[in-house]
């Protein structure tokens, strides 16, 4: 399985910001399909001549300004849907404020290890003789190193990583310009940004088509489901060790209207990644 994850986020500035990690999941025998329909649906669209003519944004696609206009709206819908043709899977997770990045700690945030989790736990349902193969957006040789470490921190050395045996260890880095599954993964978690920031609008219709292609698990017996969209809280517990343990409450906040949408049902949108 082929999971391709990106991040968006708030400006610091902005007091009532989200952030959101989120990714897509695509088998391998579906990838190379999925890669040439997404290129049919930019030349139908877009007029591009390469792939890498176009690089999907979701805060280029999905603004307020960018969705007011049909053709924009009907591509998002219709590249969601290629998603659900190709059987692709959507996760997201999202927290108040600024997380922070893998580059920045020898041990993996919170949010990292919540998207983690739900990757993990489809795969020991849906397909627990496989592993999943974790690919970030390469950014620079450092910074990807300093990401790959963190990583690799956890899943060897912290008890929850270790647990985690349907997920490869080693993280890879791959350039957003070539690869539509980051692509995908960078107009999901601006989509869901957004979304838990407060948007509505045509906003919502999209949002509500991503969720509709995730994984939610449920255990009947114990009255938990692990929604595979979802605003969680995080308290660090502090450790000796290098990977520090933590506990995260993860909350389903649906129900909730003050927890997404804030105090107006449509806010100023700041700049986001």
């Amino acid at each position: 399985m082929l999971v391709f994850v990106d991040e968006s986020y708030h400006e610091e500035k902005n007091l009532q910001g989200k952030s959101t990690f989120a990714a897509v999941l695509v088998r391998e025998s579906k990838y190379r399909d999925f890669d040439m329909r997404l290129f049919d649906l930019k030349k139908h669209f877009w007029k591009v001549a390469n792939p890498y003519d176009l690089e999907l944004k979701g805060r280029k696609l999905m603004n307020d300004r960018a969705l007011v206009m049909p053709k924009t709206r009907d591509f998002v819908s219709q590249i969601i849907a290629l998603c659900k043709e190709v059987d692709a899977v959507v996760f997201a997770v999202v927290q108040d404020g600024i997380f922070p990045l893998a580059s920045e700690s020898d041990h993996l945030p919170n949010l990292y290890r919540a998207l983690i989790r739900r990757i993990n736990t489809f795969m020991e349902v849906k397909f627990p003789t496989e592993q999943a193969m974790i690919f970030f957006d390469g950014i620079d040789h450092e910074t990807n190193r300093k990401v790959a470490i963190s990583f690799n921190n956890f899943m060897f050395r912290h008890r929850w990583g270790q647990s985690h045996k349907n997920i490869l260890p080693t993280p890879f880095f791959c350039d957003s310009l070539v690869s539509p599954g980051i692509q995908m993964a960078d107009v999901l978690a601006y989509c869901v940004n957004q979304r838990y920031g407060g948007r509505r609008g045509y906003l919502e219709e999209l949002f509500q088509q991503f969720r509709g292609i995730t994984y939610n698990h449920e255990v009947p017996d114990e009255n938990f489901t692990l929604w595979g969209v979802q605003r969680i809280t995080v308290k660090d517990i502090p450790s000796p060790q290098s990977e520090v343990a933590a506990v995260t409450v993860e909350i389903n906040t649906d129900g909730e209207k003050n927890s997404e949408t804030g105090d107006s049902e449509e806010p100023a949108t700041p700049q986001v990644k």
